[in-house]
């Protein structure tokens, strides 16, 4: 397969080979995930190698790979990434295609519409100093030098092509093109393959006439490889040597036959499937609710989870919650009728409709469940909402209030629309609309009806309940497969996990942040509950289908880990170290940073007169330029405060039309010692510009093009400026008694250093065993602080090396005690209050001389390639300021004892100028105090 070829090309290459170039993640909106990196690197391999046989001049049928990335993963980025390379190669034509017209708005938006809460670009896109613009069009411009894009669905497409009728894309025309294809949920082009186990296109390739309204979904399907792969990918065969196009498929699914795998073998550049994506970090945690409740209990308790979720957080300060529950009904006459009952509901309920959850805090799940227990729901969850109702003085009034506030007809959607006449469910554009965005502030919709619409192309990121309606399963008895049911609703909630991204202290936005702290209460924003009733045979049915999928693991296990009794009582009675992370009230800057002196000028080409040139693509550096047929350039050295008062305002209101501009006002005066616009100018009116230009003379440059030369010079600008805004600052470390600021079990106030995890155990894995071994030995230590352990290789490395150097360390300490920080404690960087949670503290008691002496000592276990500037090479800065600010000759006396903090730069083993540093800071604890 392509993808195995490519990882092992990429072991033998150097990185700089794959680099993503920074043309791509300048321009982005987001940052890119691992296995968005891996697939646009494994990319850019493929490309280099297609370059070098064509060098060669090897024919090569036209470029068509295949990214076979999960659900929520990310693909749409991908393909806003493979954009931009194009346009950098050349290319101006591209069509975006689908099988729903849905799944084709959503990604208009993505592309296009960049007022967009989900558009992918940064405000400007600046590629060779040119800003680039992006057209959505029906038909392709040769007299326009921006990206266009043409959406559009395979039927729609397949029957412009036919029919050519006026305004509509002629097949002649786009043979004549280059053209990047991009095919979404592209499991589709695959019809023909898996039903007539043909193994070429050119088997079948005659039209098949118009696609009527009433098509057959097999001549709808039919379409997509005909019309796709042959008439316009392969340009019907003609011209071969030529063809430069390219088709990108994209798909959650590739269908597992022999015939499609045969088809995929030399296409696929990337597998990242949803077993992937969940053990990443990035989706929801499944919870399966089956109960004997009543219709009417199922979906109160749905109701309650929605109240309870949106209080927590509220409490943690996290904007714009609005969680959503879809209910899902068997046929669209009962996803009406179910609508107008739970409308009723939602008028008539009472605090006393809530008396059964005292029932419910009290169940417990069989140890024989069939269903993992991480999966289930029991008693607890409702407990902690009783326990939260109580302590924060809340009644289920409240709740009844809530619910008759945001559960009304207006705020409630039916997945069809009024003027449908079919018996399948269709949707309009505002429903769309409404079904696409409702994460967005000004969406008000808290409740979906439907039966099958949203099972493919829905991106939402705020279902957190799906409610099952109705009883029954539809079980294929001969073929032993789950029914057509069960397998939409395991696409349904295979919608429904996708993350919901939210900020909370420094952890990651975008990923799961307490399967290392499942015991918080903001754990509930990170579950997905599914409400059914209680028919064994369905639910498991579900929970097999849902293992098939990959949604839920049995490698997943919740371990503790305890602090020892004896440990817990020597930590009580010590003081500890710790330091706040505060604003920054020196965060304005009062000068340009002496590096901007350093900087290469801000370059930019302006063209005003017709020209053409000759350009070779080098894969390795820049595009060189060969030749210019017309126009002569001239080059103009500037400074910003050389550009016209009048250009520089004109630019930023341009740019200030979007609320969000780093150049707003306000944020301005946040970032910069300033009082007004034109002191900002000022502040950076040595800024250097090389402006290469067409003119006669620099005086005769249009305001036009001048103005956006002054845009493209912001927007360059944003991004050096950035690097130097610290908002926050650490403060100095400071002493605290250690049962002050900590517990060892839940207590209102105080962290508790008693972790429970979800971790992810392979029984057959040799490192399952190396933890196991060695979690038993510590059980047994007196030095070690927990009563368990689960760690990498490099953290068992670590404490190995505790335990050869025990009798050097006792030789003089009168003790000491090694402590697993399992994410409780954190320290905060000096200068960009960034928050670090240091691996291990190492106490040390006694010192000999001084037997009032106690050590704190911080150690970061780190593989090296994570120890660099680009990742982690802050924390080892961090750690050593500590070591130069502390340390010996900074004692801090406490109640006649003195207390030393110290920070060792990173533990490595394999790395040798890692490990000689590392031991040589650590024996300097044997000197004499």
């Amino acid at each position: 397969m392509l993808v195995d070829k490519i990882k092992i090309q990429k072991e033998i290459l150097d990185e700089s080979d794959y680099a993503i170039p920074s043309y791509i993640t300048d321009n982005l909106k987001y940052p890119l995930y691992d296995w968005q990196r891996t697939a646009l690197e494994n990319f850019l391999i493929n490309e280099k190698q297609r370059s070098k046989q064509l060098k060669k001049s090897e024919m090569l049928l036209p470029n068509h790979l295949m990214f076979n990335m999960a659900t929520g993963s990310g693909k749409t980025l991908v393909m806003a990434a493979l954009i931009l390379y194009y346009y950098k190669q050349g290319y101006r034509n591209f069509i975006f295609f689908v099988n729903q017209n849905a799944i084709l708005g959503k990604t208009q938006a993505n592309f296009i519409d960049t007022k967009h809460t989900k558009y992918l670009f940064k405000e400007n896109v600046v590629i060779d100093c040119r800003r680039v613009v992006f057209r959505e069009v029906d038909m392709f411009s040769d007299f326009c030098d921006d990206i266009q894009i043409k959406f559009t669905t395979i039927q729609k497409l397949h029957n412009d092509i036919y029919k050519e009728s006026e305004n509509s894309v002629l097949l002649s025309d786009l043979q004549k093109r280059d053209i990047i294809l991009f095919g979404d949920e592209a499991h589709h082009l695959n019809a023909s393959t898996i039903k007539k186990k043909q193994t070429t296109l050119s088997d079948d390739i005659s039209f098949i006439g118009e696609l009527k309204d009433s098509a057959k979904e097999e001549d709808i399907e039919r379409s997509w490889e005909h019309t796709v792969c042959h008439c316009i990918l392969n340009k019907d065969g003609k011209n071969q040597n030529k063809n430069n196009n390219a088709l990108l498929e994209f798909t959650a699914t590739v269908p597992n036959t022999p015939e499609v795998l045969q088809k995929y073998e030399d296409k696929i550049i990337i597998k990242f499937e949803l077993k992937d994506f969940v053990e990443a970090g990035c989706t929801k945690h499944i919870r399966l609710v089956r109960s004997n409740l009543t219709l009417k209990e199922r979906i109160l308790q749905a109701l309650l989870l929605h109240w309870y979720r949106y209080r927590i957080a509220l409490k943690a300060g996290i904007p714009n919650f609005k969680p959503v529950i879809l209910f899902r009904s068997k046929t669209i006459e009962d996803s009406k009728a179910d609508c107008g009952k739970f409308i009723a509901l939602c008028k008539s309920v009472t605090a006393s409709d809530f008396n059964f959850i005292h029932n419910l805090s009290k169940i417990t799940i069989p140890a024989d469940d069939s269903i993992p227990s991480l999966y289930t729901v029991d008693g607890n969850i409702f407990e902690r909402i009783l326990v939260y109702l109580k302590e924060d003085e809340y009644s289920f009034e409240n709740i009844v209030d809530y619910i008759r506030e945001n559960f009304q007809e207006r705020t409630i959607i039916i997945t069809n629309s009024k003027t449908n006449k079919t018996k399948k469910e269709k949707t309009d554009s505002e429903i769309d609309r409404l079904l696409n965005s409702l994460e967005d502030y000004d969406n008000h919709i808290r409740a979906i009806f439907t039966v099958q619409r949203l099972t493919e192309g829905w991106d939402v990121l705020n279902l957190y309940d799906i409610v099952r309606l109705y009883t029954g399963r539809d079980t294929d008895t001969k073929k032993h497969k789950a029914g057509t049911s069960t397998t939409s609703e395991v696409q349904l909630i295979g919608r429904g996990v996708r993350y919901y991204p939210f900020a909370y202290n420094d952890m990651p936005v975008s990923r799961r942040k307490f399967d290392d702290d499942i015991r918080n209460e903001l754990r509930i924003l990170e579950e997905f509950y599914f409400h059914s009733d209680e028919d064994h045979r369905y639910i498991n049915e579900l929970s097999n289908e849902l293992k098939n999928k990959g949604l839920m693991t049995e490698k997943r296990t919740q371990k503790i880990f305890p602090v020892k009794p004896k440990q817990q009582q020597m930590l009580n009675g010590m003081y500890l170290f710790v330091n706040d992370r505060i604003e920054n009230s020196e965060r304005r800057l009062k000068k340009l940073p002496d590096d901007f002196q350093n900087l290469p000028p801000f370059e930019y080409r302006i063209t005003t007169n017709p020209y053409s040139e000759i350009r070779t693509v080098d894969f390795q550096k820049d595009d060189a330029y060969l030749a210019v047929a017309s126009g002569h350039f001239n080059t103009k050295s500037l400074i910003f405060f050389d550009i016209p008062i009048h250009i520089k305002y004109k630019a930023i209101h341009r740019l200030n039309a979007n609320a969000a501009s780093y150049y707003s006002f306000e944020n301005i005066l946040r970032r910069f010692n300033v009082q007004s616009m034109e002191e900002f100018f000022d502040f950076i009116k040595d800024v250097r510009i090389m402006l290469t230009h067409d003119t006669d003379k620099y005086e005769n440059i249009p305001n036009k093009k001048m103005l956006e030369m002054c845009e493209n010079f912001f927007t360059n600008l944003q991004s050096k400026l950035e690097k130097f805004d610290n908002p926050y600052k650490g403060t100095d470390f400071r002493l605290v008694k250690f049962s002050d600021m900590f517990s060892f079990n839940q207590q209102k106030g105080k962290v508790c250093f008693t972790k429970e995890k979800l971790i992810f155990i392979d029984e057959q894995a040799s490192e399952t065993q190396e933890n196991k071994t060695l979690e038993k030995e510590l059980q047994t230590a007196d030095w070690y602080a927990l009563d368990a352990f689960w760690g990498t290789s490099e953290e068992r490395n670590l404490i190995q090396f505790i335990k050869d150097r025990k009798s050097n360390l006792l030789a003089n300490y009168d003790s000491f005690q090694l402590l697993r920080n399992e994410e409780v404690y954190k320290i905060f960087d000096f200068d960009t209050g960034r928050g670090f949670q240091p691996d291990f503290l190492l106490f040390l008691h006694g010192k000999t001389g001084n037997p009032n002496a106690y050590y704190q000592v911080f150690i970061e276990p780190k593989g090296r390639f994570l120890a660099g500037d680009d990742n982690d090479g802050w924390k080892q800065d961090f750690l050593e300021e500590i070591a130069k600010r502390y340390g010996k000759e900074h004692a801090v006396i406490e109640r006649n004892s003195s207390y030393v903090l110290i920070g060792l730069p990173f533990f490595n083993t394999e790395d040798i100028e890692m490990k000689r540093r590392f031991n040589k800071s650590f024996e300097q604890l044997y000197c004499p105090y």
